[in-house]
């Protein structure tokens, strides 16, 4: 696991961002967390164990070490010079100026700097502000956010990415900034929904559970992904029966039409009822229909899948017996037995100074991947995503497909190109092998050679039978790094199930989780992880890459994605292995603070909802709330944090009473001023021109061929050594198969022509 195991850091994020170093741990780097004596907020933080002991803390600090420092001085200043990346919060500059050779990563929900950088956010505030709650829950209620610290965790793994993709470049000693937005982070997670919008022009509305329905069976509920392709529609219709209505070419459309999607969705509850979960998901697996238990925290943990994998590791907590997420990253086939709880050191560790900067000027800012070429064969968005991520910071990404076997990204809303490919594919080459042909595959064995890593999201054993199995890639390039995420794994009782990212949520107890209470009606249309597995995919790869260098040979690594839901839930699933019942649906509200929650404020001019997400953390804010809000809310009984909870609901009632006729944008701003945590439940069109994201450069256009004008999500972090990330077009089918060919392998036009007439490659498209 030591993959970083030259690799030093010091993590003085306190409450915010400790996950970042974490990913770090486990992929080998010695991690100091630095605390003032007594441990910082992020001890206070819940859930918490009997004993009272933070699971979030601990959770997120697993693997590291812990110094207590009255203040700082030299003892810290002497750590950072043996360091080579440091995590923080606001104070990166400063830290940077000390020590130059440091990358330092600031974590913070908005950035630092600009119109938005002294506003203050909460999790829930965040998750609004993202994009993401705007369309998550059911028409019926208002919007629902995530459980845990979905977007401080997210933006912390786009931190740990960032810190290693900043160490790359270190030349000459330099080290540099990089400032992440974690709601950025998490708005780029957003299911490609601001392409979409550029394209469509419509507004997201909360529509349930949507293409991935939630059906109750005699045990619980199951989870349906709808087909992707028309082959997969078939499969569907014929395990519900094959009604002889169901035929004719409106049924063999790649998404169906409306009505027909109507019609079908109307006959599954009957279908569902009748079945226990495991019955229907095993009838699905026989059918190549998907389908998924929906499991509670407490299935989830004593799933057997999850008890194969060692997906959690024993800890003592508190004088119980509890489970927390193993290290998410598997190398060679192997992952520790255990975790290492965090370690109390009396004194600082030996660190020898890491070299100064040199005389030297501080290059000009580059693309720190610029040289490094990447193999991607997959489809949908996990490893497209990682793709994506790698070459919008200089890797030259080469994308497999073929007309046989497209990505079937491509053909969702038919014809060759639509924003949900074209988001997670930008600025790639593509390839047109035929991976179902002896002829095309012994083309692309070719390319091994030429490239340092290979990313996959195939079905388990998938890449064995294409013959790009370890063993035979490592053959033809001993440099080459392996990185591959499956829906379960590539190993365990059910790694040979099929499905898609919705399925992962399923399993990994965020499905349950995510609505109002136990009982409340649960639907949210995202497909997570996937955009998550991708920034894990390349985390590795990158992590990959700095063994290779130093090593001389390459490695592979893999990747679970439901073991990632779970890693995002990992101190509520520890504080259910702890306490049965312990982790349950909480919707908006908070346990320990009043006001918190969506408030509808007044529609916009074209009828749609806008929504204000306001959370109160002290009664200092409480006061701060009071110089913006009408006098009837300054009552007595609610003058206390305690008080306030105890009269939530209550208190909810008067905060909706008074946003329910105001504009949501313009006491967005006065409560930030005022200093309270608040914001928007944005959306497309809302994110286009709001300040966070205008100031920051996140909308980017670019003239897509195939398309037309989109709108892409642009970058979520600033780095003072990178530059801007690219943002070019996705390739059209086949369109870099001549210059690959030719580049990279010397075929001319007469080899192309004998590749085509053997089936290896596509013909060449008409105008290309």
């Amino acid at each position: 696991m030591g993959l970083l195991g030259d690799v030093r850091v010091v993590d003085l994020t306190d409450d915010y961002g400790a996950f970042a170093s974490r990913l770090l741990a486990d992929l080998g780097a010695e991690v100091v967390r630095v605390e003032p004596l007594g441990g910082g907020r992020g001890r206070t933080r819940s859930p918490r164990s009997a004993d009272g002991t933070s699971l979030h803390h601990l959770h997120r600090n697993v693997g590291k070490d812990v110094l207590e420092l009255d203040g700082g001085g030299p003892v810290l200043d002497e750590l950072l010079a043996g360091a080579d990346i440091a995590f923080t919060g606001r104070d990166a500059l400063v830290l940077a100026d000390r020590h130059p050779h440091l990358v330092v990563v600031s974590l913070t929900p908005f950035g630092v700097g600009g119109p938005t950088g002294a506003w203050r956010a909460t999790e829930l505030v965040a998750q609004a502000l993202a994009g993401v709650v705007y369309r998550a829950g059911v028409p019926e209620l208002p919007p629902v956010a995530a459980p845990g610290s979905y977007c401080e965790d997210i933006g912390a793994a786009l931190g740990a990415l960032a810190a290693l993709l900043a160490l790359r470049q270190r030349a000459g000693g330099h080290g540099q900034v990089v400032d992440v937005s974690t709601i950025l982070a998490l708005a780029q997670c957003t299911d490609t929904a601001l392409p979409l919008w550029s394209l469509l022009g419509a507004d997201q509305v909360r529509a349930g559970a949507g293409l991935y329905p939630l059906l109750e069976c005699t045990d619980g509920l199951a989870r349906l992904v709808l087909p992707m392709s028309p082959p997969e529609w078939r499969s569907l219709i014929v395990w519900l029966g094959s009604p002889p209505e169901w035929t004719g070419p409106e049924w063999d459309k790649a998404m169906l039409g409306p009505d027909e999607r109507a019609e079908l969705l109307a006959r599954l509850p009957e279908r569902f009822a009748a079945g226990t979960r495991e019955q229907l998901a095993a009838e699905g697996d026989a059918a190549g229909v998907r389908i998924t238990p929906v499991l509670t925290p407490a299935e989830v943990l004593g799933n057997e899948h999850v008890a194969a994998r060692r997906s959690f590791a024993p800890v003592e907590v508190g004088g119980g017996r509890g489970r927390v997420p193993s290290p998410l990253f598997g190398v060679d086939g192997h992952r520790p037995d255990g975790v290492r709880l965090p370690r109390t050191l009396g004194r600082p560790p030996a660190w020898t100074p890491r070299p100064g900067v040199a005389a030297r000027p501080r290059p000009a800012p580059a693309l720190p991947l610029a040289g490094i070429r990447i193999l991607e064969v997959g489809s949908g968005v996990a490893a497209p995503e990682a793709g994506r991520v790698l070459s919008e910071w200089g890797a030259d990404v080469i994308k497999v497909e073929s007309r046989r076997r497209p990505d079937f990204q491509r053909k969702v809303l038919g014809g060759d190109m639509n924003p949900a490919f074209a988001s997670p594919n930008r600025n790639k080459r593509v390839l047109a092998a035929d991976l179902g042909t002896e002829e095309g595959r012994a083309l692309v064995r070719r390319l091994l050679p030429h490239v340092d890593a290979l990313v996959e999201n195939n079905a388990t054993g998938v890449l064995d039978r294409l013959g790009f199995g370890w063993e035979q890639v490592s053959a033809a390039n001993p440099r080459l790094v392996l990185v591959g995420t499956q829906l379960y794994g590539d190993r365990g009782p059910w790694a040979s199930k099929k499905g898609y990212g919705p399925s992962a949520r399923a399993i990994g107890g965020l499905t349950w989780l995510w609505a109002h209470g136990p009982d409340a009606p649960r639907g949210v249309m995202t497909i997570h992880p996937d955009h998550l597995a991708g920034r894990l995919v390349a985390l590795a790869t990158l992590a990959g890459l700095h063994a290779r260098d130093r090593s001389g040979r390459g490695c592979r690594i893999d990747i679970a994605q439901f073991e990632a839901v779970a890693a995002l839930l990992g101190d509520l699933l520890l504080a259910e292995s702890l306490e049965p019942g312990a982790a349950q649906p909480r919707g908006n509200r908070s346990d320990e603070h009043a006001p918190s929650g969506l408030y509808r404020c007044a529609d916009d001019d074209t009828g749609a909802e806008r929504w204000l997400a306001l959370c109160v953390t002290d009664d200092a804010t409480w006061r701060s709330l009071l110089a913006v809000a009408p006098g009837e809310l300054d009552r007595a009984g609610w003058r206390t944090a305690s008080a306030r909870v105890r009269e939530a609901d209550a208190l909810d009632a008067a905060v909706a009473a008074w946003l329910r006729a105001v504009d949501g944008h313009e006491v967005e701003g006065r409560l930030q001023a005022a200093g309270v945590p608040a914001g928007e439940a944005l959306f497309p069109r809302t994110q286009m021109s709001h300040p966070l994201y205008t100031s920051r450069g996140f909308p980017v256009a670019v003239d897509q061929p195939g398309s037309g004008p989109l709108v892409f999500e642009g970058p979520a972090f600033v780095a003072t050594g990178m530059g801007p990330p690219r943002c070019d077009p996705a390739p059209l089918p086949g369109e870099h198969t001549a210059e690959i060919c030719h580049d990279l392998l010397g075929l001319d036009d007469a080899g192309l022509d004998a590749l085509v007439r053997t089936g290896a490659i596509d013909p060449k498209e008409e105008g290309a």
